[in-house]
């Protein structure tokens, strides 16, 4: 990887320090931030990576910010709102919602909906399956992008996917915003 982690944490102190140095000349590098006790290294690289942002030895412009949208993810506040709508279309009407959950929770790998709720049981077997891909799907490529999106962008991504089943159309949106950014 040639760049790393440094860390400095003290057992009696709830926070700790971090930072970044080049494994390959032994030199630290950008900006030096807070983290709390429960910060974890490995956790960070793997966030680091998911959303794809540049060697940060090479990236001066956005380290900081990737930085703090990260360790503001890491932390347990319930810092994402989302909301899951699902919808109903004829095919020749606009799409009538059926089903709107919204959940607050802190981010990890995990965080999402899921389809096992009664209004989306009730449907026929083959529209419930397709709707729990269908959710699958969503929160995977919600998960990602929170990873992957601007603190500074104000605007809410809003991701919409949509399957076609048995003539009538199913459409499952997502909405998110990340609060408490910096």
């Amino acid at each position: 990887m040639a760049w790393e982690i440094w860390l400095d944490t003290h057992p009696e102190r709830s926070y700790g320090q971090m930072g970044f140095f080049c494994n390959t000349t032994d030199h630290s590098f950008g900006p030096v931030f807070m983290t709390d006790s429960s910060f974890d290294k490995g956790d960070f690289y793997k966030m680091w990576e998911q959303a794809g942002f540049k060697d940060p030895r090479t990236d001066d412009d956005n380290i900081s910010k990737h930085t703090r949208h990260i360790l503001n993810l890491m932390s347990w506040d319930e810092n994402v709102i989302a909301t899951l709508t699902v919808s109903r279309a004829d095919g020749i009407n606009a799409p009538v919602p059926f089903f709107e959950k919204t959940i607050k929770e802190s981010y990890d790998e995990y965080m999402g909906f899921s389809a096992f709720e009664k209004e989306l049981e009730a449907l026929p077997e083959d529209d419930f399956t397709q709707l729990e891909y269908m959710i699958d799907d969503a929160n995977n490529d919600m998960r990602m992008l929170i990873l992957q999106e601007d603190p500074h962008n104000d605007d809410k991504i809003v991701k919409t996917f949509q399957e076609d089943l048995r003539g009538s159309k199913l459409r499952v949106d997502i909405q998110w915003e990340v609060l408490d950014e910096y």
